[in-house]
């Protein structure tokens, strides 16, 4: 995020005051507060009129014989009067106008310090919270605060100056009237602080099951062929009708102490405006005051009261806009993960750095520490290497590789590339020099062209269409009915996944990265294709280093290596040719020249393979695997180096 941002909601929190927010807009909200000051004076200007009326113009005095007559007198209050409704009328607009520009550009900058700032938490925060409900964090609560600045903000600062004024008023006109208009005051303040707290909790809570439904949602349409692959619609009904029904009932709970707050305060002004009637026409009757002079006292009073009221409801909608404030500063408060992805051209950088020898020494990958992921992984991969990575299901593969451009940070140990600790560099500089391609696809709502295009927009037609060719992804792309300008939600066109995972690919090759990664990224592809385009790529680009995580027997003849994870460590790291002997008594010769076979490896059995140094290092020749785990070094007998890691033979079981 920018420093300008930083600036503007730096010691802004939850707990403080919607002034936090504007503290980078103080010049506008003094101008708003002027405005607002001499919009109360121009209200004091009909209950005048009216007190000139009734004692000058209804009767005749000193004041009407000084104007030349009681109608010259009328024609006089009559003009200031329209001439007070015209200045009143501009200063409202002025006051509303800065008021509006100055929420929308809270919001504004608000709304893109939290998207700037999603944008930096880790997967693992996404993959713990519904869209949905991040999405109304951004959107919803931030339209609260808004609203809130817009409309109510400045109402509640008119009523605050207006009150202020009007008790100076009342009390220089008679005070002991004054004492009976406002002896229900503190009674207000009561009711003001029993329903506070009520009204910004009872909101949050609307606030949060909002956004739950807002996930139910989104989630439900992101799964929409599992519901109706599995006939669930009526379920998933039930389920968002609970979730609205949640919703509605903290909804009415939250209003209806709103609503309390403001009859429990009407009523008191009803109580107030009972004992100044009372007490005003006694002092009337007394000859201690002219009618006219009451009922000016009175239009004031009756100006103050709904004063009074407006600043109640003002604080209670303040405290709705603080309890949003709190969700957004709630996600504020998530802790960053990957500090400097907003850099302008880490692309620089990432040429000049993050290229060399992949390392893994001793690595180790915790979500907690009861629940350990990866253990003590090592091994070594040389610049322009292809490697397989293989595997169990949820053995480790993917943490491995989600480990290289820091999507997580590993608990132990260290990676570098070219020698550089990623640790110690930029996240954004690191996944420039990575182009990868998930089993998951997912395309934006543009034309392919865009969706090409995002992975380096600089690139011209032509890599875009080159890259399109490798993969195969142009004959896809032919039968469009724009070509690459067709938007994937016009003309109803639907594309398999495998089509998608074409794309997908050709898009993590236009990045021209130095290091590719392919997660299980041709597992939808039919065998025959998906093996063509993975050779083709291979044999292309001699000059990237490939990691390739797959299932798929027949892609590992195109491989230099396959490292093989099980329960977290490494088990297998030698020739795809010893690899495959070992586990069908074949070679990837034969599994490559067929494609008829489905020759899936099993990696629910152990992999019983030795691993075997690739790059010069004495092989573990004479033992099984599973006479080996990988562990720490040390000086013991039992332990072999190989290929930058150090094997133990396990002991026999007793």
């Amino acid at each position: 995020m920018s420093s300008n941002e930083e600036t503007q909601f730096e010691g802004s929190s939850p707990s403080g005051s919607i002034f936090g927010l504007l503290r980078s807009h103080s010049s506008r909200l003094f101008m708003v507060i002027c405005l607002l000051i001499l919009l109360a004076l121009t209200d004091l200007t009909p209950p005048f009129a009216i007190k000139l009326l009734i004692d000058d113009v209804f009767v005749e005095s000193e004041l009407s014989e000084s104007f030349g007559g009681q109608w010259r007198l009328l024609g006089a209050i009559l003009l200031g009067l329209f001439l007070s409704y015209i200045v009143r009328n501009g200063l409202f607009y002025s006051s509303r106008m800065l008021a509006l520009r100055t929420s929308e550009d809270v919001c504004f900058s608000l709304r893109k310090q939290l998207f700037d700032h999603l944008q930096q938490l880790s997967l693992k925060f996404y993959r713990s919270n519904q869209p949905g409900r991040v999405v109304a964090r951004v959107m919803d609560d931030t339209y609260k605060i808004q609203s809130f600045i817009q409309d109510k903000f400045p109402l509640l600062l008119l009523n605050l100056l207006k009150f202020q004024i009007l008790i100076v008023v009342i009390s220089v006109m008679n005070i002991r009237l004054a004492l009976a208009a406002i002896i229900i005051l503190p009674l207000q303040f009561v009711t003001y602080r029993v329903f506070r707290a009520p009204i910004k909790m009872s909101h949050s809570e609307a606030q949060e099951n909002l956004s739950l439904a807002y996930g139910s949602v989104v989630e439900k349409f992101l799964g929409i062929e599992v519901v109706k692959g599995f006939s669930a619609e009526a379920r998933e009904s039930a389920t968002f009708q609970h979730a609205i029904d949640e919703s509605r009932k903290s909804q009415i709970k939250s209003q209806r102490y709103h609503f309390t707050q403001k009859v429990t305060a009407d009523l008191l002004v009803g109580l107030g405006t009972i004992l100044l009637l009372a007490y005003g026409a006694f002092e009337v009757i007394k000859g201690n005051m002219k009618g006219g002079e009451f009922m000016m006292f009175f239009g004031y009073v009756m100006m103050l009261y709904p004063s009074v009221l407006e600043i109640i409801s003002g604080v209670g909608h303040s405290s709705k806009a603080a309890a949003s404030m709190s969700r957004v500063y709630d996600m504020l408060d998530e802790p960053i993960l990957d500090e400097g992805v907003l850099a302008s051209d880490p692309k620089k950088q990432a040429i000049e750095t993050m290229s060399g020898d992949i390392v893994f020494d001793h690595v180790g990958f915790a979500y907690d520490e009861a629940t350990p992921v990866l253990t003590d992984v090592s091994f070594t991969i040389r610049a322009g290497q292809r490697i397989a990575i293989t595997g169990p299901s949820g053995s480790g593969k993917s943490t491995t590789i989600n480990l290289l451009p820091r999507f997580i940070s590993p608990t132990s140990g260290s990676i570098t590339i070219g020698g550089v600790d990623t640790s110690k560099v930029e996240i954004g500089t690191i996944r420039s020099a990575i182009g990868i391609a998930f089993q998951e696809v997912f395309l934006f709502n543009a034309t392919i062209y865009e969706n090409l295009r995002y992975a380096r927009p600089d690139a011209s037609r032509e890599e875009v269409e080159h890259v399109c060719k490798l993969t195969g992804a142009d004959e896809v792309i032919a039968h469009l009915p724009k070509g690459y300008e067709t938007r994937l939600a016009e003309f109803g066109v639907e594309l398999s996944r495998g089509e998608k995972q074409r794309i997908t690919l050709a898009r993590a090759l236009l990045k021209d990265a130095s290091i590719l990664i392919f997660d299980e990224a041709t597992a939808s592809i039919d065998r025959e294709s998906s093996h063509k385009i993975m050779e083709t790529i291979s044999t292309t680009m001699t000059d990237k280093t490939i990691l390739m995580v797959t299932h798929e027997a027949y892609l590992l003849d195109m491989v230099d290596r396959v490292i093989c994870i099980r329960d977290g460590r490494v088990c297998f790291d030698g020739s795809p040719s010893d690899y495959i002997a070992r586990e069908y008594g074949g070679s990837t010769g034969f599994m490559a020249g067929s494609h008829l076979e489905d020759l899936k490896i099993d990696h629910d059995e152990s992999c019983d393979i030795i691993k075997e140094d690739d790059m010069s290092s004495e092989p573990l020749l004479g033992d099984s695997i599973a006479e080996y785990i990988q562990t720490p070094s040390n000086t013991d007998g039992s332990t072999k180096e190989a290929n930058g890691a150090t094997w133990k033979k396990k002991e026999e079981d007793s």
